[in-house]
């Protein structure tokens, strides 16, 4: 079902992508996005129990995006208004650096949407918050989110454990 988003509320635009902070109203997309076993796979997160623990996350994430000015933005369609995943950067307090996240419905891989995405959120991330650098992991046999990262010039770090699972760290250095 198409959203009501326009161009007006984005916080980033693309030629095909509209990205947009968390709302209360998206609280059933983000149980249906985190239902599929596929697109969490890699992530280390479950589907929620519960449309409390949905509420809650999307409640935190919209948050984060008012204390922070960044966070994991709702990824739509410019011409449908259809909701892809979401895409974006979250703070670490404890490591004083973003990272970089994306996750889409399946239906949605392959089509360049997470590259396309996080390279708009990377221009935010050099250009608006003038951040130093930033951070990702992937898990190793997530192979085509490897390549996404590698792909926007993110280089290896090394081996890592990202919610307590086996990953690979990368970095982009933003400024010198």
């Amino acid at each position: 079902m198409p959203s009501l988003d326009t161009d007006d509320d984005a916080l980033l635009l693309t030629e095909r992508l509209r990205l947009r902070p968390h709302r209360l109203a998206d609280v059933r997309f983000m149980m249906e996005l985190n239902s599929d076993p596929d697109v969490v796979r890699y992530t280390g997160d479950t589907a929620f129990g519960c449309e409390d623990e949905a509420r809650a996350v999307v409640a935190r994430l919209a948050r984060q995006f008012e204390d922070f000015r960044m966070g994991r933005l709702i990824v739509s369609d410019r011409k449908t208004g259809e909701k892809l995943g979401w895409c974006g950067l979250r703070w670490h307090d404890d490591l004083e650096v973003a990272d970089l996240g994306y996750r889409f419905f399946r239906k949605h891989w392959g089509k360049g949407y997470a590259t396309e995405s996080a390279a708009a959120c990377i221009r935010y991330a050099a250009e608006e918050l003038r951040l130093p650098r930033l951070v990702a992991h992937a898990m190793l046999e997530n192979v085509a989110s490897v390549k996404v990262l590698e792909k926007l010039g993110f280089c290896r770090t090394g081996p890592t454990v990202f919610k307590g699972l086996a990953a690979e760290g990368f970095e982009l250095l933003l400024r010198a």
